[in-house]
């Protein structure tokens, strides 16, 4: 474990020596965050008016921010551990790995450097979108997450930057180049946020496209984000009636249904935890035939 220990080290240095990639990966998730928060949420908030004429405006307009906090914050968690497996690819695609073919390093070592990087990574960038997101609900809205939202949060937070690093470790592997890499991260970058439905909401879509979507892991990773996070906003603009918060959990992916089969979080739960597995261990087959 100590030669693990050293490699994830390694890459983590790496990772963060370029503090310009480093910062801008959080001010893209901000400047999301913050272009819906002053401007493009305006479109959500005026269609809530319509449909919930007793919320206020300010109600309204808090719901629209958790729900776009939460979606970004899970975009954050695939994004970031996406990149930090550059380092991957530059080993790679730099023939470094000949040298770590002739050196003491076990090959199982040497994966779960890459992968716990990832992990750790992910984790810290997302944990800092956290924070500053609360600050930026509570500044703009008088409203933040509470103990007991943000412990839940941060559970969630690790169990998809794990499941996300390994589907990303797996993906990198049929990378081959850092041209290919950027390629590949814009157009992840660009397709998350629709399939997670974090940009517009699944009652936007139709019904076949939503079930798609849901059948995914990214909607249903974004619908654990905003279960805690948009509770307190859900009850204001809801008032306590049942009918009105069931209505906006099922348009905004706050609960989230494949057909008519309504889906629990203890099923995403166990699905993320299903798919960090299988895909740890196909990223480390996939690895480990690049290093032969």
């Amino acid at each position: 474990m100590n030669t693990v220990r050293v490699l994830v080290r390694r890459n983590l240095k790496i990772y963060f020596r370029d503090r310009a990639s480093v910062f801008l990966s959080l001010l893209s998730a901000l400047i999301l965050l913050l272009l819906y928060l002053l401007f493009l949420g305006g479109l959500q908030v005026d269609e809530l008016q319509s449909s919930l004429p007793d919320a206020t405006a300010e109600e309204i307009d808090w719901f629209v921010g958790t729900w776009v906090f939460a979606g970004i914050l899970m975009i954050t968690t695939f994004t970031t551990g996406f990149a930090a497996l550059g380092v991957y690819v530059d080993d790679k695609s730099s023939g470094r790995f000949k040298e770590f073919r002739v050196s003491p390093i076990r090959r199982n070592e040497l994966i779960l450097g890459y992968q716990i990087a990832a992990f750790i990574v992910a984790t810290i960038m997302s944990v800092v979108i956290l924070v500053i997101g609360g600050v930026l609900m509570l500044l703009i809205y008088g409203h933040g997450p509470s103990f007991q939202q943000v412990l839940a949060t941060l559970g969630y937070i690790l169990l998809c930057s794990w499941a996300f690093s390994a589907l990303s470790s797996f993906i990198m592997t049929f990378v081959g180049s850092n041209s290919s890499y950027t390629a590949v991260s814009t157009i992840v970058g660009t397709l998350l946020g629709f399939l997670a439905g974090a940009y517009l909401p699944l009652g936007l879509l139709s019904k076949e496209i939503g079930n798609v979507l849901n059948v995914l892991p990214f909607s249903p990773a974004a619908m654990l984000m905003r279960q805690p996070l948009t509770t307190d906003a859900l009850d204001a603009i809801s008032g306590g009636v049942p009918e009105a918060a069931t209505q906006v959990s099922e348009y905004y992916g706050i609960d989230i249904f494949i057909g008519d089969l309504f889906v629990e979080p203890l099923w995403v739960i166990l699905g993320l935890i299903a798919m960090g597995v299988v895909f740890t261990g196909l990223g480390a087959w996939r690895i480990g035939r690049t290093i032969k």
